[in-house]
């Protein structure tokens, strides 16, 4: 947690290096949920960006808008192959690396999803 670091995707951001005790994910009612502490909170729309290298260790990334407007960076370390065993099941553990404030969320959200949408094709050809 404290070695990721990325490019901003806003011109406003503030770093919160929160731990998320859990993400949750109801595919019969289609909602997911973040823990944090005590708050549960309600997930509108997620786009998985691409990874990120940060001294040699990859980090997955992913942005997430809440029901109440608030934007922000998620990241978990993805260890390599060789380090899984003993990981310690950090690799699975979410945290908030920074809150975006994007002047209009639901058309950044979709740029963002169209931009990891061209890389995963440009990945695949």
């Amino acid at each position: 947690m404290t070695v990721f670091d990325s490019p901003p995707l806003t011109s406003r951001e503030k770093k919160l290096k929160k731990e998320v005790d859990g993400y949750l994910v109801s595919e019969i009612e289609g909602r997911e949920r973040l823990r944090v502490g005590k708050r549960t909170l309600v997930v509108d729309s997620a786009v998985d960006l691409s990874d990120s290298v940060c001294e040699g260790l990859i980090f997955k990334r992913r942005l997430v808008l809440l029901d109440g407007g608030n934007c922000y960076l998620l990241a978990r370390w993805k260890p390599d192959r060789y380090m899984r065993r003993s990981a310690n099941g950090q690799m699975q553990k979410w945290f908030i690396e920074r809150q975006c404030f994007p002047r209009d969320a639901n058309r950044f959200m979709a740029e963002k999803a169209a931009e990891a949408e061209q890389e995963a094709e440009s990945a695949d050809n």
